[in-house]
């Protein structure tokens, strides 16, 4: 039987620069989908796979994330006084989440940089990360569906989509062991490429903001060094891992991913949202029929 998956990493230290200048006073895993904040929809993600703690890797000047999961009495209080107890309810929500701690990355310096950034609260444990440019709805939560394969298989698993080949360059791309395997929901892999040139790319399989490592992963970033784009790229620690007998499983994940990062995957993630949404979504498609 495989260790239990207790921890889960969520990055969260870069400038959210796309997204300036709104980011220049608001930290961009504060800006919300509707009324709740990107972070609070990827928190509820690991709660809702049975992770026990999260770990959030931010920069010093992003401690006002905690605040979200804090108490803010005064707030309470006034809920409480005015009998507002449904906004009351939805505000104690978020202090009681999930265990939320913290690891400090001073600098920026790549994916594989921020996962051990957070190396001293992983304690020789298998554990997920989710990046928070990708927002994930799906029946079964995304990370819930590799960490089944983990649970199956005992080996790190990369959560991956189909990408068209113009926005490849953008993402780790997967390189199959056998071509014909890239085919499958499922497939081991030999290696990956970061950000490849398209006619360059091994497969149209990009790793889209999810992943289960096996605790032998944390040893090999302490030893990387910088790649592509003179930072600690992850997927560089892939074939030393694989070099000590491990397999890596490429899972095509199921459910509609949003790319956060980009003003049009936010915009479409808050027109999704808010068609599902039964307080406002009649007057949303109303809207939007009669504007377009």
């Amino acid at each position: 039987m495989q260790k239990k998956i207790k921890k889960v990493i969520i990055p969260a230290a870069g400038w959210g620069t796309r997204f300036l200048p709104l980011t220049k006073v608001v930290h961009k895993e504060l800006i919300p989908v509707l009324n709740k904040p990107i972070i609070h929809f990827l928190v509820e993600e690991a709660v809702a796979s049975g992770i026990e703690e999260i770990i959030l890797v931010i920069s010093p000047r992003k401690l006002e994330i905690l605040k979200y999961f804090n108490v803010n009495s005064e707030l309470e209080h006034q809920l409480k006084k005015s009998g507002k107890i449904e906004f009351l309810h939805k505000v104690k929500e978020t202090n009681s989440l999930a265990k939320i701690s913290i690891a400090i990355q001073n600098e920026q310096l790549g994916l594989g940089h921020a996962i051990f950034s957070a190396a001293d609260l992983i304690d020789n444990e298998p554990f997920g990360v989710i990046l928070g440019d990708d927002l994930i709805k799906s029946k079964v939560p995304a990370l819930k569906q590799l960490m089944e394969v983990y649970y199956r298989t005992g080996n790190s698993v990369l959560g991956v989509q189909s990408i068209p080949k113009k926005d490849i360059s953008k993402y780790g791309v997967m390189n199959p062991k056998n071509q014909l395997d890239a085919l499958k929901n499922e497939f081991a892999i030999k290696g990956a490429v970061e950000k490849p040139k398209p006619e360059e790319a091994p497969s149209d399989k990009a790793i889209l903001g999810r992943y289960i490592f096996t605790p032998e992963l944390m040893p090999l970033l302490r030893t990387l060094k910088p790649g592509v784009g003179n930072e600690i790229n992850v997927v560089d620690a892939f074939e030393p891992l694989m070099k000590m007998g491990q397999e890596i499983i490429a899972f095509t994940f199921k459910g509609t991913r949003y790319d956060l990062g980009s003003m049009e995957g936010f915009v479409k993630a808050n027109i999704d949202y808010a068609l599902e949404d039964e307080l406002i979504n009649e007057t949303i498609l109303n809207h939007i029929k009669t504007k377009y």
